[in-house]
């Protein structure tokens, strides 16, 4: 990767828009005083690339930039760079409180930018790193020599150098892969665990195998035997079933005999009524007889009352026939009578219902006024309910901000767990902003504040846990008020059709006040004045008078007429009388022979019925002692069910035993697979720990690491060689002998050995101008092996080593070794505060702030 432009603004403590042009120089030093923003443009860098600076956060952001509008409250970096001989613009910004935005470019052939850009940040984040072919800590380790690191490896303690040099090479992976390990190997050791117990479980089982044997065994012969007395109880309740059937038969007959006997009494019964009936008819005979004499005189004096009811029959004759003349203008008086009580009648009626509508139109106002107000509150409720659609939908969009926001806390807040924890599991560690080695107290500072950062992301991540519940919450009732728009709608509608319809029969009540008022009510009055006078059908009335006049010149009595017909109907009377006596001298002979008749019939059946009643008696008496003699059915019924039921539950307990004899057998079978199963298990544990072994410090990674010694040694000793003009080398020792000799093995170490003019001596042998080569050499060795381990090439250096702790020699040095190495790289930095190294270099780059913030000036 080689630098071409950085633009930057709003970021750390550049506030107005800087731009450093890398394309006018390839070796410069980066120079200003302490705090003017010189470490500033490498967190640029890094920020751009990777995301990663001193912070994260909106601290980022200029302080300046964030106290004026909130359209400012932003920083933005532009960095093009070239790579494998393209050219990529990679542009990342962030406003206060809002998300970071990434973009990623390529210049194809027509010179304009294709973007690169993927859907997500993260994504655009990989592909950066995918082209790069370097994460962050490889991107610094490999380019960037921070102030106080070029001698963070050769400082430690031999015995530390080897995890150090396993960290550096990123060898932290195969932890993982044994951790990995080693919870398959647990899990496994769980199933295991299981296996065994179901063997255990299964063997208990098998145990049972004599046991449940015998069982059985004793349950069939229990069965048969209750068997055999189930078919013995069988045979009882089917022999009192067929005595049943037999008196069943007996009963039938019995009820025959009693309803011949019955029909017997019924027909005795009747000839003796009809007897009575006929006795009774004599004796009326012969009472007609004696009063013959009577009842002919009384006929005679009927007849002569008929005569003379004939005579005033003619004579109403007559009359009827003017009586029929007044019909004419009396059905018109009465016609007319009747038509205006008629109408009297309605217009009665009428008014009474001008009465209750006037009552009704008062209790009406009311019903319509609560009908407005049910009609105005439902509209208000449909209103509100569709004020909450709008509420709901605000806080459904704002729901997947929530969760995006919680799933980058969540994110952020295990990184900084696992900065914790690796700063808790480290002895020595370095910090993240300057470089520099940690006390414990600094390292424990760094501790709690990654701790403050990481319970305040907590917080607000259960903050916005909390909304997004509450959110849920509401939207379950929203959801609900939201629902019930369409009852509230049917419910207007309804209400709106009764306000309308009660609106309607007001307006036709009010129209027939009206009309009764202007029309009815006079009408009433007049014609209770013309039936009180009777001031109608006056033609009619003078043509009755006249008829009058001439009924009453005929000279008809009505009331001798009525009573010569009541003299005929009371003696009509005598007519039936005489009727009856000629019958009875006509019958009398034939009536006495019908009645001995009857009376011969009579004795003959009573004497029918005596033998009957005998004959059923008889068999009530067989049919009682033989119901006495029956056993109780339903006893032996419940007796033969009881035994009946202790069978099947022997038999489905013998089923059950049955069964448990039967599983022994798939037992057997699953034991054996079990078995099998438990032996493959074992296998993979074993497996699985030789992985574990493999995986672990003393394996793979102890193997890379003595592959990686021999490449870094080359590395380190091609660039010492330059540096010492071949008067020195280093080597790397991997094991030690223990100072107990009596031990055969070695112990784990890495010691750095030197070779010069004076001999082989350990690096802590050695002065500090000799020393710092050996740091730089091997420094930059194990950078050169990180960048073409990760398939990157390395073409940008970065040196922030601090000139100021070198002495005058130091500093020559120092320059000498990266003039030396510049052939290897295509841009390199250096930053200095120191004055009299400005003019060292071929180009600088003066970074000053003021008031206005950091600024930038190239001077080639």
């Amino acid at each position: 990767m080689i630098p071409v432009r950085l633009q930057i603004s709003g970021f750390l403590s550049y506030q107005k828009t800087e731009v450093l042009d890398f394309r006018s120089f390839e070796l410069a030093c980066i120079s200003g005083q302490n705090g003017a923003g010189k470490s500033s443009l490498l967190d640029a860098m890094t920020w751009a690339l990777f995301g990663q600076a001193r912070r994260k956060d909106d601290a980022i952001i200029n302080n300046h930039t964030q106290s004026s509008n909130q359209s400012d409250h932003e920083c933005r970096i532009i960095f093009d760079f070239e790579y494998e001989g393209l050219l990529y613009r990679i542009m990342r910004s962030k406003q206060k409180d809002k998300a970071v935005v990434l973009e990623f470019q390529v210049m194809d052939p027509d010179r304009k930018w294709k973007p690169l850009t993927e859907h997500t940040m993260r994504e655009t984040e990989a592909r950066v790193m995918q082209t790069l072919r370097m994460d962050y800590e490889t991107f610094t380790n490999a380019s960037f020599f921070l102030q106080g690191k070029a001698d963070q490896f050769a400082q430690q303690k031999p015995a530390d150098r080897k995890r150090i040099l396993s960290s550096i090479l990123g060898l932290e992976v195969w932890e993982m892969y044994r951790s990995q390990a080693a919870q398959r190997r647990k899990k496994l050791e769980d199933e295991l665990t299981g296996l065994n117990n179901i063997l255990e479980e299964i063997e208990n089982e098998l145990k049972e195998e004599e046991n449940r044997k015998n069982k059985l065994l004793q349950l069939q012969e229990a069965l048969e035997t209750q068997t055999i007395l189930r078919k013995a109880k069988e045979e009882t309740v089917n022999h009192i079933r067929l005595l049943a059937v037999s008196l069943n038969e007996q009963k039938k007959m019995v009820d025959l005999l009693e309803e011949q006997a019955r029909l017997l009494e019924e027909k005795n019964q009747q000839l003796k009524v009809e007897r009575d009936k006929r006795v009774a008819e004599l004796e009326e005979y012969r009472m007609n007889l004696e009063s013959a004499d009577q009842i002919e005189e009384e006929y005679h004096h009927w007849l002569a009352d008929r005569e003379k009811l004939a005579g005033w029959e003619a004579l109403a004759a007559d009359f009827h026939q003017f009586e029929a003349q007044r019909n004419a203008p009396s059905l018109v008086i009465n016609t007319e009578k009747v038509k205006l009580e008629q109408e009297l009648a309605s217009y009665t009626e009428k008014a009474v219902q001008i009465v209750q509508i006037k009552s009704r139109l008062l209790s009406f106002e009311d019903e319509i006024n609560r009908n407005k107000s049910l009609v105005q509150k439902t509209t208000v409720s449909i209103e509100q309910a569709n004020h909450t659609r709008e509420d709901l939908n605000r806080l459904l969009a704002r729901q997947p901000e929530i969760l995006a926001e919680n799933k980058r806390l969540r994110q952020e807040m295990n990184e900084l767990k696992e900065r914790i924890d690796h700063l808790n599991q480290t002895d020595g560690a370095a910090c993240p902003l300057c470089g520099q080695d940690l006390t414990p107290d600094d390292r424990q500072k760094l501790i709690d504040a990654l701790g403050t950062t990481g319970r305040q992301k907590g917080n607000l991540y259960r903050s916005n846990q909390a909304q997004v519940d509450q959110i849920n919450s509401q939207r379950d009732e929203m959801e609900k008020v939201i629902n019930g728009i369409p009852n509230l709608e049917l419910e207007l509608r309804g209400q709106q059709r009764v306000l309308d319809q009660n609106l309607d029969q007001k307006k036709q009540m009010e129209t027939l006040l009206e009309d009764w008022q202007q029309n009815g009510q006079k009408r009433l009055l007049e014609i209770e004045s013309i039936l009180s006078d009777e001031n109608y059908a006056r033609d009619a009335r003078l043509e009755l008078q006249c008829i009058d006049a001439e009924l009453k010149k005929l000279g008809y009595d009505t009331t001798a007429h009525e009573a010569a017909r009541k003299a005929e109907m009371a003696g009509r009377q005598s007519q039936e009388k005489q009727r009856r006596l000629e019958t009875a001298r006509a019958g009398l002979a034939p009536l006495e022979r019908e009645l001995e008749r009857l009376e011969a019939q009579y004795e003959t059946n009573e004497v029918d019925c005596q033998k009957q009643k005998v004959q059923l008696q008889t068999a009530v008496s067989k049919y009682e002692a033989d119901v006495e003699k029956l056993p109780d059915l339903s006893l032996a019924e419940a007796d033969l069910m009881n035994s009946l039921e202790s069978e099947n539950r022997i038999r489905m307990e013998v089923g059950a035993a049955t069964q448990q004899v039967q599983v022994l057998k798939t037992l057997e079978v699953r034991r054996e697979k079990i078995y099998k199963q438990r032996e493959t298990f074992q296998k993979q544990v074993a497996r699985i720990k030789i992985l574990e072994r493999a995986f672990g410090k003393d394996g793979i990674p102890a193997l890379l690491i003595e592959q990686a010694l021999p490449e870094i040694e080359s590395q380190a000793n091609e660039i010492l060689d330059r540096l010492s003009e071949g008067g020195m080398s280093v080597s790397f020792s991997t094991q030690k002998d223990y100072k107990d000799k009596n031990r055969e093995d070695k112990r784990e170490t890495l010691d750095i050995l030197i070779s010069d003019a004076a001999g082989r001596r350990e690096y802590e042998m050695f002065s500090g101008g000799e020393a710092f080569r050996v740091n730089f050499a091997i420094r930059l060795a194990l950078s050169r092996v990180l960048a073409q381990r990760a398939g990157a090439r390395l073409q940008t250096l970065v040196i922030d080593e601090g000139f100021g702790s070198q002495d005058a020699e130091g500093r020559q040095r120092l320059i000498q070794a990266i003039n030396m190495v510049q052939p290897d790289f295509a841009k390199i930095l250096v930053i200095t505060h120191l004055e009299e190294l400005k003019d060292v270099f071929p180009a600088r780059i003066e970074v000053e702030k003021n008031q206005q913030g950091s600024s930038i000036k190239v001077i080639v």
